[in-house]
């Protein structure tokens, strides 16, 4: 009798505990709805991709393929979309011709209230690089940084003003020119011409800030208390170290240094000339020429470029003057 009470007891703890678990089993399954990085993050990479697969080509592209993946209604003859998400705003504009898209923006505006925006920026320059490669130039004004991408078809200019960035897709205007002879730099000298190009297209003045320094070039930085330095090495017989210094957050000095092991042929005397000659092509012949038993400096009126030759490579420098 006690042994027929104990499977009774025994089988009701079963199925309670089986009614139990097929509660908890049945529990609706909650999704944690993304941030509003994430959703900004998202729509970005997803544009991106579009461009880089040619699935979106300006003056080619009918608009119908993006009506409904984009939730777009027509406005005029252009097509719109506005999304908030939590406290960042996503405003989207396809412009056609003939419902032919000609330029897209994707505009994303930050609330007052989120301070994010330096960190999330940083985040979509990195799948930039990522998705599309090095940029081809940048530019900067009072108000907002551009970086743009020379692309197949098409043009992408990444805008970042104080709150908030833009996405603009504009055709890629190839400009047919008589072919001319384009004179190459040897690789050592890249990254100093591109130095010189940040310089003339004020991408990097004595404002800019360890960040952006960071942001347009593509070195191993190694960080100090007030410093960013790098250092490249091309064979066995050049070494050039980079060093940005800093006064607070903004740049004092830059100090690119090449050091030519080779004292015999001194290979660096044409890859000086070289550089000389690309700063005179944007400023003109150099307006200061000093020599002295151990370097001749040359300086220019029209930038705070200077270079120095020594007797075993050179340096390209700016200093802030301090009054």
């Amino acid at each position: 009798m006690v042994q027929n009470k104990t499977w009774v007891l025994i089988l009701l703890i079963g199925l309670a505990l089986s009614c139990s678990q097929k509660k908890e089993n049945n529990t609706p399954f909650v999704e944690v709805a993304p941030t509003a990085f994430e959703s900004a993050f998202n729509e970005s990479k997803e544009l991106l991709l579009l461009v880089k697969s040619n699935s979106l080509i300006m003056d080619s592209s009918g608009v119908e393929a993006f009506i409904v993946s984009h939730g777009l209604e027509p406005e005029n003859n252009n097509f719109r979309s506005e999304t908030a998400f939590e406290n960042v705003y996503l405003k989207k504009i396809f412009k056609c011709n003939n419902r032919i898209v000609n330029t897209v923006h994707f505009d994303f505006y930050y609330d007052s209230l989120n301070s994010n925006l330096i960190q999330d920026s940083r985040a979509i320059l990195e799948l930039l690089k990522t998705t599309l490669g090095q940029h081809t130039s940048s530019d900067s004004t009072s108000s907002m940084k551009i970086i743009t991408w020379n692309l197949a078809n098409n043009v992408l200019d990444y805008e970042l003003f104080s709150n908030g960035f833009t996405f603009t897709i504009r055709k890629n205007e190839k400009i047919f020119l008589p072919v001319v002879a384009e004179k190459k730099l040897p690789l050592q000298l890249e990254l100093v011409s591109l130095l010189i190009n940040y310089i003339h297209n004020d991408s990097i003045n004595f404002k800019s800030t360890a960040l952006e320094v960071q942001d347009l070039f593509s070195v191993p930085f190694k960080g100090k208390a007030s410093s960013l330095v790098f250092s490249e090495t091309y064979g066995e017989e050049i070494l050039l170290s980079g060093s940005f210094l800093f006064d607070g957050s903004t740049v004092s000095a830059i100090y690119f240094d090449y050091v030519y092991s080779d004292s015999i042929s001194k290979p660096f005397i044409p890859d000086s000339k070289l550089v000389k000659s690309k700063v005179s092509e944007i400023y003109g012949a150099a307006t200061d020429v000093a020599t002295v038993p151990y370097a001749t400096t040359y300086k220019w009126d029209k930038t705070p470029i200077i270079i120095e030759v020594y007797s075993n490579g050179f340096s390209v420098l700016l200093e802030k003057v301090r009054l």
